[in-house]
């Protein structure tokens, strides 16, 4: 899981980045007060140890 913060990182974001990767896993969002938690399930045994910092840096990369 990894948990952003609603004051730094926009639910858009998330959205698309959760849309590109939706091919390599299961990915659930989840607002929890003033976080956004994603959650990963079925991830690709390929991308298993990579799956989540490719993900937050699309993120991340989306905001600028």
């Amino acid at each position: 899981m990894i948990e952003f913060n609603k004051k730094i990182y926009k639910l858009e974001a998330i959205k698309k980045a959760a849309e590109e990767f939706k091919n390599l896993a299961n990915i659930r969002i989840k607002e929890t007060g003033g976080y956004i938690k994603v959650t990963f399930d079925k991830i690709d045994s390929e991308y298993k140890e990579v799956l989540k910092d490719e993900f937050t840096n699309f993120v991340l990369g989306m905001l600028s």
